[in-house]
């Protein structure tokens, strides 16, 4: 948030970032108290993360009085690019990939019941 406030990134970056972040926040926390089963991470988020990653502190590196803050401007942009552009890719990945786990948690829990039910008698 202080880089947002310091205006070492540029507003619309860090908007695009954290809706993407909150919305996977929520969705994760939701799909977990509706019984979906376990989501592995793709490819897709790992890299767009990682970009993102590296492309925050360079954009305060480039706000600094190092001699490469030019050279660091430009290497948070080649990161920020694919960053958001991966991590919105996977975002849109993640909603089959999680209707799929939704299904298969809770037929796994009916089948838990009919088992139980059977088994009682």
């Amino acid at each position: 948030m202080a880089i947002i406030i310091d205006g070492s990134i540029p507003l619309w970056v860090a908007v695009l970032v954290l809706v993407r972040e909150l919305a996977v926040s929520a969705a994760t926390v939701g799909l977990a108290l509706a019984g979906a089963t376990r989501i592995d991470v793709t490819w897709a988020g790992k890299a767009g993360t990682f970009c993102i990653m590296f492309a925050l502190p360079l954009f305060l590196a480039s706000e600094g009085e190092l001699f490469w803050r030019d050279e660091a401007r430009v290497l948070a942009w080649v990161f920020t690019v694919p960053g958001l552009v991966l991590g919105y890719i996977a975002l849109g990945l993640y909603v089959p990939i999680a209707l799929r786990a939704l299904r298969e948690g809770r037929a796994g829990r009916t089948d838990a019941a009919a088992g139980a039910s059977s088994g009682a008698g």
